[in-house]
């Protein structure tokens, strides 16, 4: 098997150029995700607002176990949890779009931002769902298990919904096991490369609003440099 490094630097400044291109309109369809989910939660679920954190604190000092338990119901609603699972499921179908249009501009397949790129066969949203669905539990057992393995385990499988992506035809299982082979020899860069990441939320965050977004585009376009920095390790 070939033996390929993750170069940090090359994919942080390969993901910013495509960003710089692209990551605008990108940024708007992250913007309307995040608007639609925040809909979503607000229709079928309740607000929580600081009345109710006082409310909650005053159960809690004065140890009224009883009104704590019927607030907690409150927001444990039918309707919220229909409202995350609708917003779970908008959320798959986007992140799935964007990886396979990050994917082709990157390639060549796509050479603008395309609403093309989210005409996928069922069957590919519904295997990166449920490989992103393990990776997540995954990634909390272990960091139940301690913190430290969870930064040794999330770094190898973040990129298996991305080898989704890229290989419909590949099993749930085949994909986690190709982000973990790729990954090989890779975690502390990979690790690395995520604080990076965090740090360009957190610039992103500290612009406001739109920034936010531009933010998930330059984080999408980093993943998608890396990934195909490594998917040589497969060969």
């Amino acid at each position: 098997m070939a033996n390929f490094s993750l170069e940090m630097s090359a994919a942080i400044s390969t993901g910013w150029e495509y960003a710089k291109k692209y990551g605008l309109l990108i940024a708007v369809i992250y913007l309307l995700l995040g608007i639609v989910t925040s809909a979503l939660s607000s229709m079928v679920g309740p607000s929580f607002n600081m009345a109710d954190s006082q409310a909650i604190g005053e159960a809690i000092s004065k140890g009224d176990w009883s009104s704590l338990g019927n607030l907690s119901q409150s927001y444990n609603s039918v309707g919220a949890n229909i409202g995350n699972m609708f917003g779970g499921i908008i959320s798959t179908i986007v992140s799935v779009g964007l990886y396979n249009l990050a994917l082709g501009l990157m390639s060549g397949r796509y050479n603008e931002v395309t609403f093309d790129a989210f005409k996928l066969p069922f069957a590919t949203y519904l295997k990166a769902f449920v490989v992103s669905f393990i990776v997540g539990i995954i990634g909390i057992v272990a960091l139940f298990c301690c913190v430290i393995p969870f930064f040794f385990v999330a770094p190898r499988l973040i990129l298996a919904p991305v080898y989704q992506v890229e290989n419909p035809e590949a099993g749930i299982g085949e994909s986690i096991s190709a982000a973990w082979k790729m990954t090989s020899d890779n975690t502390m860069s990979m690790l690395g490369l995520g604080i990076v990441m965090v740090g360009v939320g957190i610039v992103g965050f500290l612009c406001c609003c739109i920034g936010v977004y531009f933010a998930e585009a330059i984080q999408l376009f980093v993943m998608i440099a890396a990934y195909n920095q490594l998917k040589g390790n497969l060969e």
